[in-house]
């Protein structure tokens, strides 16, 4: 086969698969074949591929007999081949490495000897430079041939340590690859290797030295922490991209980007954060260092010490090759686990604590790496050390030994806390892991030491135990998204500090730099001061490093805080920026002065001067970049100046002193300027925020020092003075400066309360100007709409400024979070400010002092809004305001009974409600010598006892105990404290009520405090509290006596109107507690007289209808109880016809001043227009209304009184009055009568449809509230009432058959008695509809009142006088004949009657006489009754008729009568016994007879009957003259009128006219008055044909008439008769004033007085008469039923000058009416009460 295979390697198609078949063929075949043959296929194979078989030279070397030698001539043409001399590359250059090295390796296998000395030798050209020299010139140096000689020479070290002596053969047939394995361990010897000669390995060690030397001097220090090396690209959070181009096999394609400004083909490098690149001549020496590296420490360089091959190896772990960092990393790792790992760790915890920050980039990128980076191999080292740490070794050694071991330790710790410090989340996770690998080397070393310190590890489990999701962490406010991570964390079950600090989620990373990391710092320095001092050596030194970059941005004109490398390549990125900002923070909070003891061996070597040993030096490196426009930077410096140390607080406030004088100047000159050249400076604005920053952040430093307190206040008032200026009030770039200055006021003023006078430092008027701003900022209390005012417009100055949509949203959240977080800031200041006195005096003088203050209404009601924020970190604030308040104003009573209160208002769920009373109680528990009163205390903590939230149950319980030990030296609130505390509500709802028991059993004296309060509290308490405070109220009501009599005492009135009070507000709510309440105060029928007067004295006094509704909810529940009977029998007593009077009551302040102390509640009744007079009567039928629908039966017995009762008040002008007389009526028809009858009965069926009747009028008066008068004597309601009343007296007959009579006894009894006229007048309307059985009493009680009223000056009077006289007459009716003859004093009553001078009353009195004479007739027996007491002569019936003649409208009853009496000459005493009367008759049928002539067709037929009567009596008495002119009267004219009228007096002048002319002048004009037309004119011409007898000139007489009878005549002055009138004025009468009357009859209006007394007295003459005892003095006034209308306008207001100027016009004018006397006016003023 082989010939034939041959022929393939010639052809090109064929050639792939002829060469390893001939290969195989000649590996297989015979070996003198193999010996003929293999050469010229190498050559072939060389000369076709430019590369050699490494089967056939394995064959050839381990497979062929012959000898070593002849082989290795064989050999050596190879070697020369692959190796020319004189030539430094490998040939053919492009074959792998990888080859050779395979040769090389065979070669060294088949001999080591001769191998090493021919070919390896012969590779590391060892005869090359001078053997002294301890490196080579880089020129000796040939890379590839090295690379192949050291690689073969440890594959070969390799399987010599396992004692393999013939390699494996190579099997690949791929002629490109290699097809055995090149890698073989770097391992220290695990045993000695005999076929390898000592002086080999010292040979070759020693060319490894002089090699690694010589390139660690020129290639080995191309490192990535060299700026020139790399290009830094801006961090995108990408993950990291290596696009390295070198593969295992040392093959480089090399990659030239355009970016680049390269001369030659270069090798790139991409990583995350930064690029690297170099020349590619460069590799193979980087191979070479590769090569070493990962020999070791097999083989290690001759002659160098480990710590400085450690320094080599370590640096390379930087190297620009990555695959030269791997090697490195991996050498370092096995060189500390088979060398000396203590030093290993040393050597690199030095190098990377050296690394500076500007390539935290490159380390960041580098620990993405397969390898882990430069951090990871720290850990790993660290590991490495703590695995193969000998403490037994170390214990036989000592403490010598053992101090190397700690000191490492330690340098470990602090490089742990170094990395700590890095902005990057990756350094801080392997930092982590650095402190934890030292955790475990101190455990392990505290077995040798016990004394040791604990690790640093354990500082960061014991943050990690602090750490909870609460408001606040570490003196921070922790934002929503803070807390769901730090919740996140802990739900995971893991480290959360840990978890934060390797975190890059961006609430993690402000989490770790904002709090978890300055509180590492603070706690570190506190507990490990030597570690800290040596990790601040190295952040110091970084920070000076760090500073160009910075300063950088402070030299950059216009630098915006953008950041951007191009512009400025020095100037930091934001990632150095955050880094420096972390380096500030350590800085400061470990900065202490160097005289301080615990410092002073830590510094004592290093130079002075510097800024980590002088904090002065510090504090100037950081203060110029507060003004830097830079944002970032200028934050970052504030950072770090906000966590100094306290113990150089005041160095700061030195140094700070220069700029806070340069923005007091700047302050005073902006002062100085005009307002159009005020122009702030930027970089003024940013140092004066900034400052105030810095002095707030670092005002937990703040000493009690005045120097130091007087420098920030003067800064303090300069910022409060330019904030005040109206155009910065606007502006939202001040913003921030208002949050500060609000923390650093608080600070402040915290420090300044240490002092004696807190005023020296900050006076009351700063205070005050200060939270006055503080409240126009913090959108709380009455300047909230201010603030919100103020924050929109400059939120739309803001937005107007953004142009894009996002920034505008942005911006939005941005200025919202800045309101809330001064919103905060504000509130805490300002309850800071609370604290101390809330007024204070100015000036020295005490008369000249002015007083200045808060408005403590305003710091309340800012309270207030706070606790009723919705952010409920607020509620401690406002508890805090609130303490101070209470603190600082104990002498305020007023301020505790408000914060009281504020404990009772509201939902007890509510923080406002919670807040006042957490703040109370502890202010109460801690001040001992706090003023209160015990009972306000003691009702707070029984209420809050009830409370839903257990904590506050038990502050309830706690607060009680304390108070009532202070006061009564024992408490029994332990033992109810299980009970209260319980979570049961059943539980301590009911223990409640037993503490109020027995607190109501200890403390009797307190009741009537206790009662006070709560009522005075109750209004305030949620609904649903309310209840259970009723119930722990019964037991303080159970022992209380109201006492029995009528004058309430001060205690039972406070008690009553407390309780009525919450029947009034809050009895529709709770019915039930409500009625348990007055249950308990009536017990066994104690207190219901108290009650009764007190509802019926308020009832009064108040005048509201709403009061009488709601005291009949009392009378409900009283009558539920044991006390009913006693209730009645009480209210029933107060219904009487006297009690029926309203009064008007004043309000009562007889209990004003009796209990300065306790609380009177003031009745909250709903408003009413009106304020209708009640009287005690009504008001006591009213109470019993609604009673009645259950306890009817019981009323029963006294019906008659209480039916009458309410029906004279059916009509009631008061709409509560009439409506409830209604709804009682129809309450006792229901409980009485259909209650009581079977259903469906015919009595249950009427009391149904009354009922219904009834109920249909709701709202309405059953009838019009309406008096008889005398021009309205008849009125339609009297009928309605009738008609009622006869139903009701039906419906209840049918239970007691003889109510009617005792009804009817009632009303009368009411009619005579009752001072209220409607009362009475509806009263007789009852009689009247009753009628019962009359009698005498009955008659003279009748009399006896109406001798009272007849006759009066006032109508309403008469009027009632006229119900008298109408109830008389139907009194007449109803008798017979037998009856009317036992009731004589009827027609003495009605001639008694005719006596009264207004026409009513004679009316009235005729109708009652024409009765009597149709059932008596005529009878002369009527005189035998004369009274005795008789006031003036009887002259007969026909005097008192023909005074009627006057009055047209009894003017044809008046004739009736007289045709009855009068026309007849015997009884005589009872007609007319005097001369005139027929005189007096004639006159008056005058006006009849003349009119009978006015008509044409005929004369009237009654007037010629009239004349015949005329004739026949002047007939009987010899008139014969007179008689024959009254004769003609039948043929008379009507034109011959007057003739008539002459001819009659002609005829009368004689026998009359000569001696009474002026008696019948005077009658005549009585009869002008009549107002019938007809009167007025006959009665006209009459006067005028009487004339000429007065005047005498029909005979001589000397008649004077009296002026006042001329009244007539002035009356018609204003009528038709006008001219007629005047003319007898002017008529020559002779007339004269008299003051006497000139006739016992009355013919005129002068006499009236006179006329109404005779008629009274002549009244009363009958009474006398009617009884055989002396009669019943019924002296009752009459009382003004209502001023509700109108007070002003009841009789008595007038002006004098007014009543007499309608007097005179009343007397000449008054056509309408009755006439009114001349006393009317006195009358009206003075005279009878009225209704």
């Amino acid at each position: 086969m082989y010939p034939r295979a041959l022929k393939m390697t010639l052809k090109p198609r064929h050639i792939s698969a002829g060469y390893p078949l001939i290969t195989t063929l000649l590996c297989v075949s015979r070996k003198d074949f193999f010996t003929a043959n293999w050469m010229a296929v190498v050559e072939s194979c060389y000369q076709k591929f430019n590369k050699v078989k490494e089967p056939l030279l394995s064959y050839f070397l381990f497979r062929c007999t012959e000898s070593t030698s002849i082989t290795y001539k064989k050999l050596d043409a190879v070697i020369k081949t692959l190796f020319p001399p004189f030539r430094r590359a490998v040939y053919p250059s492009d074959t792998s490495l990888d080859h050779f090295i395979l040769i090389t390796y065979f070669a060294l296998m088949r001999d080591v000897e001769l191998g090493t000395k021919k070919v390896l030798f012969y590779l590391l050209n060892t005869e090359a430079g001078p053997t002294t020299s301890t490196s080579h010139n880089l020129d000796l140096i040939n890379p590839e041939r090295m690379i192949i000689g050291l690689s073969a020479f440890r594959l070969a070290l390799a399987d010599l340590e396992k004692n393999i002596s013939r390699p494996p053969f190579p099997v690949d047939s791929d002629m490109a690859n290699c097809s055995l394995s090149i890698s073989g361990s770097a391992d220290v010897f695990s045993g000695p290797i005999r076929a390898v000669k000592s002086d080999v390995m010292e040979k070759v060690e020693e060319i490894i030295s002089k090699t690694l030397i010589s390139l660690d001097q020129t290639v080995g220090r191309l490192l990535v922490l060299d700026e020139k090396n790399i290009i830094l690209r801006p961090m995108n959070g990408s993950s990291m991209t290596n696009s390295v181009s070198a593969n295992s096999h040392y093959h480089y394609n090399p990659i030239n980007p355009s970016s680049f400004d390269t001369t030659g083909p270069q090798i790139h490098h991409s990583y995350m954060h930064f690029s690297v690149s170099y020349t590619k001549d460069k590799q193979p020496y980087f191979d070479v260092i590769k090569t070493i590296v990962d020999s070791m420490p097999r083989l290690m360089p001759a002659g160098m010490p480990l710590p400085k091959l450690v320094e080599i190896v370590t640096r390379y772990t930087v190297h620009t090759d990555p695959e030269v960092i791997k090697s490195a990393s991996k050498a370092l790792l096995r060189i500390a686990a088979q060398i000396d790992s203590q030093t290993v760790v040393a050597g690199y915890a030095r190098f990377i604590s050296k690394i500076e920050d500007k390539f935290s980039d490159v380390i960041q990128s580098l620990s993405h790496a397969e390898d882990g980076g430069v951090m990871k191999l720290y850990v790993g080292l660290l590991t490495s050390w703590l695995d193969h740490l000998d403490l037994g070794h170390l214990e036989l050694r000592g403490s010598m030994d053992l101090s190397k071991p700690l000191d490492l330790v330690q340098e470990t710790e602090s490089n742990g806390l170094l990395f700590m410090c890095s902005h990057s989340a990756g350094i801080r996770h392997y930092a982590m892991e650095i402190l934890k690998t030292s955790s475990h080397l101190t455990d392990l070393l505290q077995r040798v030491t016990p004394t040791i310190s604990r690790p640093l590890h354990s500082l960061l489990v014991s943050i990690d135990k602090d750490i909870s999701a609460t408001d606040t962490l570490f003196g921070q406010v922790l934002t929503p998204e803070m807390k769901n991570r730090i919740l996140y964390h802990q739900r995971r079950g893991v480290e959360v500090v840990f978890q934060i600090a390797k975190s890059e989620y961006p609430a993690d990373t402000i989490l770790w730099n904002q709090l978890l990391f300055p509180e590492m710092v603070k706690r570190s320095f506190a507990l490990y001061p030597n570690i800290v001092a040596h990790c601040r050596l190295n952040i110091c030194s970084r920070l000076v490093q760090i500073q160009p970059s910075i300063q950088a941005w402070l030299e950059t004109p216009g630098a915006t805080g953008t950041l951007s490398m191009t512009k400025n390549q020095k100037a930091a990125s934001s990632e150095t920026i955050e880094q420096w900002r972390l380096y500030l923070i350590f800085a400061c909070a470990t900065a202490v002065p160097i005289e301080h003891e615990d410092h002073k061996g830590i510094w004592s070597g290093r130079p002075k001067g510097t800024i980590e040993r002088i904090p002065r030096d510090l504090f100037r490196f950081i203060l110029p970049y507060l003004s830097c426009e830079h944002r970032q930077i200028r934050e970052s410096a504030i950072e770090g100046l906000g966590h100094t140390h306290p113990q150089v607080y005041s160095c700061l406030i030195a140094e700070l002193e220069p700029y806070i004088k340069t923005v007091l100047d700047d302050g005073k000159q902006r002062n100085n300027q005009k307002p159009y050249q005020n122009k702030r400076s930027k970089k003024h604005d940013r140092l004066r925020i900034s400052l105030m920053h810095v002095l707030e952040r670092t005002s937990y430093c703040l000493p009690v020092n005045k120097d130091m307190m007087h420098v920030i206040m003067s800064y303090i008032k300069e910022t409060k003075s330019f904030l005040k200026d109206s155009e910065v009030q606007l502006e939202w770039e001040y913003q921030r400066l208002r949050i500060y200055l609000c923390g650093l006021v608080e600070h402040l003023y915290e420090s300044i309360l240490q002092l004696d006078d807190p005023t020296l430092i900050m006076s009351f008027e700063t205070r005050s100007s200060l939270f006055k701003m503080f409240e126009e900022w913090c959108g709380y209390g009455v300047a909230a709409e201010l603030a919100q005012q103020r924050h929109v417009t400059m939120m739309q100055d803001v937005i107007e400024q953004c142009k894009d949509m996002r920034d505008k949203s942005s911006m939005k959240q941005l200025m919202e979070e800045e309101r809330k977080a001064l919103e905060s800031a504000c509130l805490s200041a300002m309850a800071m400010l609370c604290r101390g006195p809330l007024y204070a005096y100015l000036g020295q003088k005490k008369g000249k002092q002015g007083l200045i203050q808060f408005d403590t209404l305003n710091i309340l009601k800012w309270i207030d809004a706070i606790f009723e924020s919705r952010d409920p970190k607020y509620y401690a604030i406002a508890r805090q305001a609130l303490e101070a308040v209470m603190l600082y104003h104990q002498d305020q009573a007023a301020l505790l009974d408000d914060i009281i209160e504020q404990c009772y208002a509201g939902n007890p769920k509510l923080e406002f409600t919670q807040g006042y009373f957490q703040a109370l109680a502890h202010i109460v528990t801690q001040v001992e010598d706090y003023p209160y009163h015990i009972h306000q205390i003691m009702c707070l903590a029984l209420f809050k006892s009830g409370d839903a939230k257990k904590s506050i149950r038990k502050t309830a319980i706690e607060l009680l105990r304390v108070v009532e030990d202070r006061v009564f030296s024992e408490s029994c609130a332990k033992e109810y404290e299980i009970g209260i505390t319980n979570s049961l509500p059943a539980i301590y709802k009911h223990t409640q009520t037993l503490l109020s028991a027995r607190l109501a059993l200890d403390h009797p004296e307190q009741t009537y405090s206790v009662l006070s309060e709560i009522t005075q509290r109750f209004e305030h308490i949620s609904p649903n509290s309310q209840r259970s405070v009723l119930m722990h109220l019964l037991p303080w009501y159970r022992k209380v006596d109201l006492g029995s009599q009528d004058d309430l005492s001060a205690s039972a009135f406070m008690v009553l109107s407390n309780l009525f009070y919450i029947t009034i507000k809050f009895g529709d709510m709770y019915v039930k507690e409500t009625s348990a309440l007055w249950s308990q105060l009536v017990d066994h029928g104690r207190n219901v007289r108290a009650i009764l007067v007190y509802l019926l004295d308020m009832g009064q006094e108040k005048r509201n209808p709403w009061f009488v509704i709601y005291a009949q909810r009392v009378f409900v529940y009283l009558s539920r109880t044991h006390a009913f009977p006693t209730v009645i029998e009480e209210t029933i007593a107060e219904i009487s016809p006297r009690s029926m009077v309203p009064h008007t009551k004043q309000t009562s302040m007889r209990h004003a001043n009796a209990f300065p102390l306790l609380f009177v509640a003031d009745m909250e009744l709903p408003s009413y227009p009106k304020k209708p007079l009640f009287s005690r009567g009504q008001l006591a039928m009213i109470y019993l209304v609604d009673l009645a629908t259950e306890a009817g039966a019981d009323l029963a017995p006294h019906l008659p009184l209480l039916v009458h009762t309410l029906f004279v008040q059916l009509d009631h002008f008061t709409s509560i009055v009439c409506d409830q007389a209604r709804c009682f009526l129809i309450n006792l028809i229901h409980s009485i009568v259909v209650r009581q009858q079977a259903v469906g009965s015919e009595a249950s069926q009427k009391a149904s449809e009354t009922i219904q009747w009834l109920m249909a009028k709701e709202g309405k008066r059953l009838w019009a509230y309406e008096n008889i008068t005398p021009e309205n004597r008849h009125v339609a309601s009297e009928l309605e009432l009738r008609d009622l009343v006869g139903r009701v007296v039906e419906l209840f007959t049918y239970e007691d058959i003889g109510w009617r009579q005792r009804w009817g006894e009632t009303a009368l009894k009411w009619a005579t008695c009752c001072s209220v006229r409607h009362i009475a007048c509806r009263s007789f309307q009852c009689f009247r509809a009753l009628m019962p059985s009359f009698n005498q009493h009955m008659l003279a009680d009748m009399l006896a009142r109406l001798s009272k009223t007849i006759a009066d000056t006032s109508e309403e009077i008469r009027g009632f006088a006229l119900e008298i006289i109408l109830t008389l007459t139907q009194v007449a009716k109803a008798m017979d004949r037998a009856h009317m003859e036992q009731f004589p004093q009827l027609f003495w009553t009605a001639v008694a009657c005719l006596y009264s001078p207004y026409e009513s009353e004679h009316c009235e009195g005729l109708v009652l006489l024409d009765i009597i004479f149709t059932k008596l007739e005529f009878n002369p027996k009527l005189a035998e009754s004369f009274p005795k007491e008789w006031s003036s002569e009887f002259d007969g019936l026909q005097p008192l008729l023909l005074k009627g003649l006057q009055f047209s409208s009894v003017e044809e009853k008046t004739f009736e009568l007289l045709r009855l009496v009068c026309m007849q000459d015997h009884y005589l005493p009872l007609v007319d016994p005097t001369e005139t009367r027929l005189m007096y008759l004639i006159l008056a049928s005058i006006p009849r007879l003349l009119h009978g002539l006015d008509d044409e067709k005929g004369i009237d037929p009654a007037a010629v009957q009239l004349a015949g009567s005329l004739v026949d009596l002047m007939e009987v008495y010899g008139l014969p003259t007179v008689q024959r002119i009254l004769a003609t009267y039948p043929i008379q004219k009507n034109k011959f009128q007057e003739e008539f009228l002459k001819q009659i007096l002609s005829s009368m002048r004689d026998v009359f006219l000569v001696e009474y002319c002026q008696q019948a002048f005077m009658f005549s004009l009585l009869l002008v008055k009549n107002k019938i037309p007809y009167y007025r004119e006959k009665g006209l011409l009459l006067v005028e044909n009487l004339v000429p007898y007065v005047t005498g000139k029909m005979f001589p007489a000397d008649i004077v008439i009296d002026i006042a009878a001329l009244n007539p005549l002035l009356e018609l002055v204003s009528t038709p008769y006008c001219e007629r009138a005047l003319a007898i004025f002017n008529s020559e009468i002779h007339t004269v004033m008299n003051e006497e009357p000139v006739s016992e009859l009355i013919w005129g209006t002068n006499n009236f007085m006179t006329s109404a007394e005779m008629t009274r007295r002549n009244i009363h003459a009958v009474v006398y008469e009617c009884s055989s005892i002396l009669p019943i003095e019924h002296n009752i006034q009459f009382s003004l039923e209502d001023y509700s209308v109108d007070e002003g306008r009841y009789p008595g207001h007038e002006s004098d000058d007014l009543m007499n100027a309608l007097k005179d016009l009343d007397d000449f004018f008054n056509e309408d009416g009755e006439p009114i006397s001349p006393s009317t006016s006195n009358q009206l003023k003075h005279g009878s009460h009225m209704e």
